[in-house]
């Protein structure tokens, strides 16, 4: 019996196809579930025809053993109805053997083109244990990818509390700046009306100090009128004894020194007069800088105080001198009318005889 060929020839016409695809399609067109049913069918024939057969069988053994135990004559009167029989158990044997053949034929014919289909369950096999691999693996990958998220996620959290806090530095540090600033201008403020008491404290007193040194240059121009006017009278004077003009030269000449080095100290306060204001600007610059406001304050009013105490002293000393000065213009005064007088008796003397020697001369 020879096989068909088909099935050798579809395998041929695909090489490339795998092994899958190839009994997926196969059995796809076989439909197994059709098959089935005429495989039920042709089965439930043959047990008919098995069944029929055994029942035959069995009146032929009957009839067999019946024809055994007749007599000669009944065996030529059964032989035709046993040979009939027989024949037609042949008959059915025969149609029995070829539904069978047949059956398995066209099973056989339609089974013989399946590929083989362990290539493709190995394949189908070691898929499902790629598949059990990867399902492990993507398992695990999902879990890390969970942990991941939550990690990300907290990582996320993380940078939102950075965020925060970094906003919450940033706006610290701002108000830190704009504390600092209000600070800063509210310390400079104060500073620039302590240093602005400061320069007009400091103007009052140059004020006061020029209103002094131009009393003192008064008392000193005084004092030198006076002095003129004691050279005027000493001049006037000349005639006087010897004795006279010397003492009056003598206390003339004291009063010269006590007038020189009274001149020499308000000269001496007059360059002080230019340091303090020397001094007055450059605290006016620094107060302007914002820098060493206090001190420079500090060293001015001890420096003022001092120039202040000088000046006193040398007002008192003016005043001495103006005291001493007046002391002796009264004295000179006196002196001055004594000599007015005598010179107002001798002008009469003197007159008187001029008088007579005109008279005479006449």
């Amino acid at each position: 019996m020879d096989a068909p060929q088909g099935g050798s020839d579809g395998d041929k016409s695909n090489p490339s196809s795998s092994p899958v695809s190839v009994v997926s399609n196969f059995w796809k067109e076989f439909d197994l579930e059709k098959e089935k049913s005429v495989l039920d069918e042709q089965g439930l024939r043959i047990a008919e025809n098995q069944e029929n057969s055994q029942k035959n069988r069995r009146k032929l053994a009957e009839s067999t053993r019946d024809f055994k135990k007749a007599s000669p004559e009944e065996k030529l009167s059964l032989f035709n109805s046993l040979l009939k029989g027989y024949q037609e158990e042949v008959d059915n044997l025969t149609k029995r053997a070829k539904f069978g053949e047949n059956a398995f034929l066209n099973i056989y014919q339609k089974l013989y083109e399946a590929p083989d289909p362990y290539p493709a369950l190995a394949s189908i096999s070691e898929q499902d244990l790629k598949i059990a691999e990867l399902e492990s693996e993507n398992r695990k990958m999902k879990v890390e990818l969970e942990e991941f998220r939550t990690e990300a996620m907290h990582l996320k959290n993380q940078q939102a509390t950075l965020r925060r806090l970094e906003e919450r530095n940033r706006q610290l540090e701002q108000q830190m700046e704009e504390k600092v600033k209000e600070i800063v201008e509210m310390k400079q403020h104060s500073l620039a009306e302590e240093n602005q008491k400061t320069l007009e404290v400091l103007k009052d007193r140059e004020q006061s100090l020029q209103d002094q040194l131009r009393q003192a240059k008064e008392s000193v121009s005084n004092m030198q009128k006076l002095h003129e006017f004691a050279q005027s009278q000493l001049f006037e004077l000349r005639a006087q004894s010897e004795e006279d003009r010397a003492a009056k030269q003598s206390e003339v000449n004291l009063l010269m020194d006590e007038v020189e080095r009274a001149q020499t100290r308000l000269f001496s306060l007059e360059r002080e007069k230019g340091l303090l204001r020397s001094q007055l600007q450059s605290a006016n610059e620094e107060s302007e800088h914002k820098r060493s406001d206090v001190d420079s304050s500090t060293i001015l009013e001890n420096s003022l105080s001092a120039k202040e105490k000088i000046i006193s002293e040398l007002n008192m000393e003016l005043h001495n001198i103006e005291t001493t000065l007046s002391n002796e213009r009264v004295q000179h005064v006196n002196e001055i009318k004594k000599l007015k007088a005598l010179l107002n008796e001798k002008l009469v003397v003197r007159l008187a005889s001029v008088d007579k020697s005109s008279k005479k001369r006449q």
